[in-house]
């Protein structure tokens, strides 16, 4: 039999997932024995908690739900909410809640977990407050399958569009809140109720006036079609996501649902092996938001990351963004360096990023992202209070610490990313920072930004430059209508640095069969700063050019 090798990593990983590694018996256990009914109305928090205890201390459980609707409620999550929403953390919740080793609730803590599977069957967990519902930190061998997370009370509030003045416009907000003036409102996007989609305006912190009857004005400029169709204004940006995967080997989730979350869907961290298999961020029924932010985000992790099957909608960002993180060196002497990770919102779970004994880090130039040396870890130090690591190397570095970044290699996953759909959202469909790439058989309708984006970011401190990626057989429609990346609709290689002119760093690089539709953009690919490409049978219209090269060498392109 022949075996295609793109699959061979997964193969590989599939042979590890639970059960088949740790010889550990199955014990199934139903969610009712501690006291969770579905559909009773009655709050279900303390017996979803003491669920997730006995995991903890069971080994080779199945969990197994009932289909229906359990409520979770979280105390410190509902007073984070209250105080967010009602100004008390300024006008940008973030600045506040997203800092590192913040406080913060958690719904079902899973951490420390082995060889466990979660059998949702079709359950629906209905969250109150903003918290994390589902913590894997530090398991091994965990599968969460079956489930759907919402908030009755969504993080965000919508109404339609009832009136559009030239200086100003009004909508008519719905009953599920009211809107007073002391409530946040942040991002506020609108959906296309005719055409089913996202809109190009985008509006931060708009002025408010309020009319009564929950009908409120804004003062800021809209274009006219706008009326009768969907107004969405989020009450904060990043916090903790509804699935947090942190520090675990082997995590399967499967037939999960994420409808709205106060954050990201899914934020995998300093992790190994992900498998998330018909995955759907979409909006709940009669909604045309779902989380807040990215729906999922993955950065330092390794081994195998996977999607195959998933769906994503209406998410406040990218459906996904696979990264590392490059590290400012603060000072250098004999084989000793002292780095901190000086990117805007810092992580994503805002912990710490430390490597490990043995990982291998490339030393990086500020200003073009070139890799100048490659060094190998031997001791590593963490300083939660300033935020500073402190790394012994296996040689002696003679540099100015001022021209560098330091990026783990060993922190970066393989991507296979297939068989999907991106739907209708906020920014890019895909951004990849990482190596050994994989992204075939999908499709993107309507993102905001370019559909793919691969590049490294040195404003957020997010790479790397990426090596062997193939994109092929995607269909990309209608992308970039909002902004793009190098004028690209569809798909593009760029490297954001501070002098990127003669910097190849993508390489080995295949873009094969996709069929793109621009929406009048300059280019469906771009090329930039990359040494070694083939383009071949790509089918690209509605854009000026099929192709844009820039600052690239050895690129060859095959017409269909």
């Amino acid at each position: 039999m022949k075996i295609n090798l793109w699959l061979l990593p997964f193969l590989l990983l599939m042979s590890s997932l639970p059960f088949m590694a740790s010889g550990l018996e199955q014990k199934r256990v139903d969610i009712a024995v501690f006291g969770a009914k579905p559909d009773d109305g009655k709050d279900d928090s303390k017996a979803l908690a003491k669920a997730a205890q006995y995991c903890r201390d069971n080994p080779g459980t199945v969990l197994v739900f009932s289909p229906g609707a359990y409520i979770l409620k979280n105390a410190q999550g509902i007073e984070t909410e209250r105080a967010a929403m009602r100004g008390e953390m300024g006008d940008n919740p973030e600045r506040v809640i997203f800092t590192p080793y913040y406080p913060y609730g958690r719904g079902m803590d899973f951490s420390g977990s082995q060889s466990i599977t979660i059998e949702g069957n079709g359950a629906k967990i209905n969250c109150y407050g903003w918290m994390e519902p589902i913590s894997i930190e530090d398991c091994i061998d965990f599968t969460v399958e079956g489930l759907t997370i919402d908030y009755p009370e969504k993080p965000f509030s919508w109404g339609k569009v009832v009136k559009v003045s030239p200086h100003d416009f009004e909508v008519q907000f719905s009953k599920d809140r009211i809107i007073d003036d002391k409530m946040i409102l942040g991002r506020m996007t609108f959906w296309d109720l005719q055409k089913d989609k996202l809109m190009p305006d985008v509006l931060y912190f708009p002025k408010r006036e309020l009319l009564g009857d929950n009908k409120v004005r804004f003062h800021a400029t809209i274009r006219p079609e706008t009326v009768g169709q969907i107004a969405n204004v989020l009450h904060c940006f990043h916090f903790r996501p509804a699935i947090l995967i942190h520090r675990s080997v082997n995590t399967v989730v499967r037939n999960v649902t994420i409808h709205a979350q106060a954050g990201m869907g899914i934020v995998g961290f300093d992790s190994r092996n992900i498998l998330l298999e018909k995955l759907e961020v979409r909006p709940a029924p009669g909604y045309y938001q779902s989380t807040n932010t990215d729906a999922t985000h993955f950065a330092s992790c390794d081994g195998l990351l996977r999607f195959d099957n998933c769906y994503f909608e209406a998410q406040g960002d990218d459906a996904t963004n696979v990264h590392g993180y490059y590290h400012t060196v603060l000072t250098a002497k004999d084989n000793q360096i002292t780095t901190k990770l000086e990117a805007p919102t810092f992580t994503h779970i805002q912990v710490i990023d430390l490597p490990r004994v043995g990982d291998r880090l490339e030393l990086v130039n500020r200003e073009t992202l070139e890799v100048v040396d490659t060094l190998t870890v031997k001791h590593a130090a963490e300083d939660k209070q300033t935020l500073i690591n402190t790394l012994t190397l296996d040689r002696r570095l003679e540099i100015d610490p001022t021209k560098y970044f330091v990026m783990n290699i060993s922190k970066l996953p393989r991507l296979e990313f297939v068989n999907s759909v991106i739907n209708s959202h906020l920014a890019r469909g895909i951004l990849v920072k990482t190596r050994d790439v994989l992204i075939q058989n999908n499709r993107f309708n309507g993102c905001s930004n370019t559909a793919i984006h691969v590049g490294a970011e040195s404003w957020w401190n997010e790479g790397t430059h990426s090596e062997n990626v193939v994109i092929k057989d995607n269909v990309i429609s209608g992308c970039g209508f909002a902004g793009t990346q190098g004028g690209a609709s569809g798909i593009a290689f760029i490297i954001d640095a501070k002098n990127t002119r003669k910097t190849f760093l993508h390489k080995n690089i295949c873009v094969e069969n996709n069929v793109i539709v621009g929406s009048g953009n300059l280019c469906g690919i771009y090329i930039g700063n990359t040494s070694g490409a083939v383009l071949s049978g790509n089918t690209v219209s509605n854009c000026e050019m099929d192709v844009y090269i820039k600052s690239s060498n050895d690129i060859k392109i095959k017409k269909k």
